[in-house]
């Protein structure tokens, strides 16, 4: 199962949020902004989001209904990369390969 975090900015509230997707997955996914509760329909294929929405209706299959935390919403578009620097896992990992280094 591969989750991988997405950022989505919501054509209703004008907020964006992230949230992670199992994208091993393919099919339809129903997306709630967490601010608005505005749904986004989204299909999944060869592993990424593509454009498509998909209509509600009884012959769709739903593979996972995402409800984001409240506290993903932000007014601005936020850095996906995650500075591992400032990161206590980050920082752990870095001090392992410079004592790694040195060792050898």
């Amino acid at each position: 199962m591969a989750r991988v975090l997405f950022q989505f900015h919501c054509t209703s509230c004008g907020k964006y949020f992230n949230f992670k997707l199992n994208t091993s997955l393919e099919g339809n996914y129903r997306i709630h902004c967490p601010n608005c509760g505005h749904i986004h329909y989204r299909k999944v294929l060869n592993g990424e989001i593509t454009d498509t929405r998909f209509p509600e209706n009884s012959t769709s299959i739903l593979i996972e209904d995402i409800r984001p935390m409240k506290s993903s919403c932000t007014d601005v578009l936020r850095d996906t990369e995650k500075d591992l620097s400032r990161d206590a896992a980050g920082f752990m990992n870095r001090l392992w390969k410079e004592t790694k280094a040195i060792l050898q």
